[in-house]
């Protein structure tokens, strides 16, 4: 549909003779569905200035920062502070990781390049929905390659029928849908401006693809430039999919993405240092994600475990009805019990217990596994919400079995319960399963 961005194609061939050899490795959603075989979603998220640790070749941000962490050790980057940009550190440090269901300024997202959008099914539908849907209650700002590039997708909404009046169009490359991940992490600091937590990133731990790990993992970092934010640096490798907030002070992510990501310091030192650059008090550590997201991201928390509000968490649970369908489904259930256990004996930054409400995960809607033999990642879980509306992910339609209809609906009415005042909207995101993620994944939320 477009021509490619300088080096995408490049790029492409690359992934595409990877996995013509023989490899199976291919990135997380940068290969077609047919081809896909690990959820690279896009590439990864080393920094483009990134610096080659001593720790196996993992890329950490800041050359300064990273020379500090490893001649003097990683506790030194903690003392200094690590703030980059605009501002010395002395004037502000994060204080408050906002949670998505507060107020927000905007909403971030990408277009997909050409490769997502080739085949029978193509993302860039479920991309124009989703910010359609979105743009009444936030701005949206879209991330395109190229000054011509944006006239043709101007054209594709309005004749989608939206009127583009709260979309802004950022040319800004890139090389993955995956906003969610690659996008800024905006937190605020003790003066109550925002700031960007700029992660490293290893294109979900494979760290095999140096030229879409420098271009996604720039985009944080070129984002903040533009809005003039400071950077906080930090040595962790991270994604947004992988963290989620409560806004009081809490986060949890999972053991299996955070551990493999960072195999070369403690788990103490990860969690001091999330604590450091995202101002929170409290690490809630799950265990591992899905089953079918283990080839993808390693097993994202916003799959299976989100924060309703600063003390409800809505857990994913596989129904008594679906244990008989495989064994995946039996593991999964397995995994979100030990998940479950794990939250019903913890508390918030407080002291506070929280309230956990069990979420299914969606029944086949269809054959269980894709063209390519593997099972899309599918979940209610992987919501977005921005301000007046949450949209949430929807698989029956008609001809699909009347029980999916009905789970659907149910949770709705859980939604309108937990969402008070919300809209809720449903949007069918099957094409973006198919590349490894969802919703959630493709926007990064601004807060207000």
């Amino acid at each position: 549909m477009y021509a490619p961005a300088k080096g995408l194609r490049k790029c492409t061939w690359k992934r595409e003779a990877a996995f013509e050899a023989g490899s199976g490795r291919v990135r997380r959603r940068t290969v077609s569905p047919g081809a896909r075989a690990a959820k690279t979603r896009g590439g990864a998220r080393a920094r483009r200035r990134g610096f080659l640790t001593a720790t196996g070749g993992r890329d950490i941000k800041g050359t300064f920062w990273a020379a500090l962490a490893v001649s003097f050790g990683l506790s030194a980057v903690a003392a200094f502070g690590g703030a980059a940009f605009g501002e010395p550190a002395d004037r502000g440090r994060a204080v408050c990781y906002p949670a998505e269901f507060e107020r927000l300024q905007a909403v971030w997202m990408q277009w997909p390049p050409d490769e997502y959008n080739s085949g029978q099914y193509p993302v860039y539908p479920v991309v124009i929905k989703v910010a359609g849907m979105l743009e009444p209650y936030v701005r949206i700002n879209l991330l395109c390659r190229n000054q011509e590039e944006i006239g043709k997708i101007k054209d594709l909404f309005r004749m989608y029928g939206y009127s583009l009046a709260n979309i802004s169009f950022w040319p800004i490359d890139h090389l993955s849908i995956w906003a969610r991940d690659v996008g800024p992490t905006f937190v605020r600091d003790d003066h109550g401006h925002l700031r960007v937590v700029d992660f490293g990133f290893s294109d979900y731990g494979k760290d095999n693809d140096r030229y879409y790990i420098d271009v996604e993992g720039s985009i944080d970092r070129t984002i903040a430039r533009e809005l003039r934010l400071p950077i906080i640096d930090t040595f962790l490798v991270s994604e947004g999919g992988a963290v989620e907030s409560n806004g009081k002070g809490t986060i949890m992510i999972t053991e299996a993405v955070a551990l493999s990501r960072n195999p070369h310091v403690t788990k103490d030192q990860i969690e001091s240092e999330y604590k450091r650059v995202l101002g929170v008090k409290k690490v809630i550590w799950l265990k591992q994600g899905l089953i079918e997201d283990d080839r993808i991201t390693g097993g994202h928390v916003d799959e299976i475990a989100r924060f309703a509000d600063p003390n409800t968490i809505l857990l994913a649970t596989v129904l008594p009805s679906s244990m008989g369908i495989g064994r995946k489904w039996q593991e999964n259930y397995r995994r979100l019990e030990e998940n479950y256990r794990i939250l019903s004996a913890s508390t918030d930054q407080d002291g506070r217990p929280f309230r956990v409400v069990r979420i299914p995960v969606p029944l086949p809607p269809g054959p269980e596994t894709d063209d390519a033999g593997q099972v899309p990642v599918r979940s209610y879980l992987n919501y977005a919400v921005a301000n007046g509306a949450v949209l949430m992910p929807a698989y029956w339609k008609p001809g699909r079995p009347a029980g999916l209809k009905a789970l659907e609906e149910d949770i709705q009415r859980t939604f309108r319960r937990l969402f008070p005042g919300r809209r809720i909207i449903t949007v069918h995101v099957e094409n973006v399963n198919r590349w490894g993620g969802g919703i959630h994944c493709l926007t990064q939320y601004m807060p207000a």
